[in-house]
């Protein structure tokens, strides 16, 4: 293996890593998401009348494991495989 595969193979597991890092971040969910829902908190009062919390929608994109950071992954790493294979060097045999 020379330089230029061994950087190739050091970036590709970078950016895989910060990838896998920024899904674990933002909440490691499979799918991705456009919002949560959020309850609401219940007062004395309603917590005495038996009432259920509400639900309530706020806009904010959670990153998915499956259709952003697994395609990236494997974006990177079939670039990475295909440069790892162009970088090789041929070895020449010697005429005798």
């Amino acid at each position: 293996m020379n330089s230029k595969q061994k950087y190739v193979i050091a970036v590709a597991l970078i950016l895989i890593a910060a990838a896998l890092i920024w899904w674990l971040g933002s909440g490691s969910e499979i799918l991705s998401k456009d919002g949560i829902w959020v309850e609401k908190p219940l007062t004395e009062l309603d917590k005495t009348l038996g009432l259920k919390p509400e639900l309530e929608f706020h806009e904010k994109f959670i990153l998915g494991l499956i259709p952003h950071v697994a395609v990236f992954s494997g974006v990177v790493g079939f670039i990475s495989a295909l440069l790892f294979f162009i970088f090789k060097t041929k070895k020449t045999k010697e005429i005798q």
